[in-house]
């Protein structure tokens, strides 16, 4: 079917919208997941849209779905329109947090979702409750490409210098390092006593050094990392009652001490301070509603830092 100026209001933009998020997720799982609809409807979309447009879109190979060549050339030409016109509406749709009913994307690092997003989920339950939130963890690599493929609107992380080139960003914070300890080890007590202790590394990527390790290589000092763990939270598992420590962000410092009872000290390494930046999809920038949950993310995690 050929579409033209008298035809196309025949096709659904939806439809359109749908093939985007098929052709980039390549599943139809992964796609229901990100435009909030069930499988079945999903599936139904690409039917309609085989139909519409007399060609497969998309062909299954083993098991992901690969677009022909007519779906990329229409993701190619669809995607900035569709991009543009949820920018022009959201820019005259007014939001009331009170009363208007949406979801909102953040991607963040482990760190921000711990230490930020308690008061973040309070302060949508009181003033946005017909409003969801749906949060991706992820670091500075997986981050950037969610932002870029419309999987979250906005993120919160250290974000390195990959920010997507269609992205807005502001630096909200730049945190140093303190060190995490069980209050009945001894305080540290300069550089040797640091690196004289057992120490705790998060390290999603599983190996066992990190930034302090990186500064240290410029010393005669070194550190031994006895445990990696994924996550910050695991920090409340193993730190309490050992003679363990971790260095984390101050930003998270607070939040873990007092939940599991800890000790912060001051780091004795230079490490370079971690930049916390503020990202968020350009075509966002003037939506109301999304102006107003990038107001409460930053609240939030000012809020963390400040405790």
């Amino acid at each position: 079917m050929t579409h033209t100026r008298t035809n196309l209001g025949a096709l659904d933009l939806n439809l359109l919208n749908a093939l985007v998020v098929l052709v980039e997720e390549r599943s139809t799982v992964a796609a229901a997941r990100r435009l909030g609809l069930a499988q079945s409807t999903v599936s139904g979309s690409l039917a309609k849209l085989r139909e519409t447009f007399g060609d497969e879109l998309l062909v299954r190979h083993g098991r992901a779905l690969e677009p022909t060549v007519r779906a990329m050339e229409l993701l190619a030409a669809c995607k900035p329109h569709l991009e543009g016109l949820t920018s022009a509406i959201g820019a005259v749709t007014p939001f009331d947090p009170g009363t208007d009913s949406r979801t909102f994307t953040l991607g963040c690092t482990d760190a921000v979702a711990f230490a930020a997003l308690p008061a973040l989920a309070s302060v949508m339950r009181r003033l946005a409750p017909h409003c969801d939130l749906s949060v991706r963890v992820g670091d500075y690599r997986a981050l950037p490409g969610m932002l870029a493929a419309g999987e979250i609107s906005t993120a919160l992380a250290y974000l390195r210098d990959d920010p997507p080139a269609t992205a807005k960003v502001r630096v909200l914070r730049h945190s140093p390092w303190v060190v995490l300890r069980d209050p009945s080890s001894p305080p540290i007590d300069g550089l040797a006593d640091f690196c004289s202790r057992p120490h705790v590394l998060v390290t999603p990527a599983g190996d066992l050094s990190g930034f302090v390790d990186d500064q240290l290589k410029h010393t005669i000092n070194a550190r031994r990392v006895v445990l990696g763990v994924s996550s910050f939270a695991l920090l409340l598992a193993v730190l309490p009652g050992t003679d363990m420590v971790s260095t984390v962000p101050d930003f998270l410092a607070g939040a873990i001490a007092r939940i599991g009872g800890l000790a912060i000290d001051p780091c004795p390494v230079a490490v370079p301070m971690v930049t916390n930046t503020l990202a968020w999809r350009a075509v966002t920038d003037r939506d109301p509603g999304e102006r107003w949950f990038r107001a409460q993310v930053d609240a939030a995690f000012m809020a963390a830092g400040d405790r």
